[in-house]
């Protein structure tokens, strides 16, 4: 029996509801955005600052995979994980450049509140929302599998420590929220 299998095993069910609220999230942002009127700064503020705050989750989040899950997988001889982490890695790349966009919109914005720079906001974030759930479907198609065979709960756990350590506590406080949130309001 290997060290792996000794351990509590991983359950896949913390993956699911992790994605299931950066895709509802992502979603509210793009609503809470369109919802801003034209000149709005004080509302603009607001809602760049919940924008920032999922943006960051789910970058913290790919950070922690990238650093912490992807070695784990990767072995010594070729094999499906690896061909797979290599796919997680290179959308990682490009949703951090789309994150990088998203990130300049926002400023953009917060500059001047305007109809035309939230319209950007909103495609933009629109187009990362799109990326982001293909990513998550393949992730949890592909890679879950894959993690629940060669995981252990530490392994996960050790992600999300990861991911909020990373943050400033009110920020910590605020994602903390969101996961506990009940499950009747999503």
């Amino acid at each position: 029996m290997t060290a792996v299998t000794e351990r509590r095993s991983f359950t896949s069910r913390q993956v699911f509801r992790l994605h299931a609220l950066f895709r509802r999230e992502v979603g509210r942002n793009v609503d809470l955005v369109r919802a801003v009127a034209p000149d709005d700064v004080e509302r603009a503020q607001v809602v760049a600052a919940r924008v920032r705050l999922v943006d960051n989750a789910v970058y913290r989040h790919q950070c922690a995979e990238d650093i912490l899950l992807w070695p784990r997988l990767v072995g010594d001889k070729p094999s499906e994980a690896d061909i797979m982490v290599d796919v997680m890695v290179r959308q990682h790349r490009a949703l951090d450049a789309m994150s990088l966009a998203v990130q300049a919109a926002i400023l953009a914005w917060e500059d001047e509140a305007t109809a035309e720079r939230r319209d950007q906001l909103v495609d933009i974030l629109e187009r990362f929302a799109n990326a982001l759930g293909e990513h998550i479907c393949a992730t949890e198609l592909f890679v879950v599998p894959l993690l629940e065979r060669f995981l252990c709960a530490a392994d996960w756990s050790g992600v999300i420590r990861f991911g909020l350590a990373a943050c400033d506590p009110d920020t910590a406080h605020h994602l903390t929220a969101l996961l506990r949130e009940p499950r009747e309001s999503r």
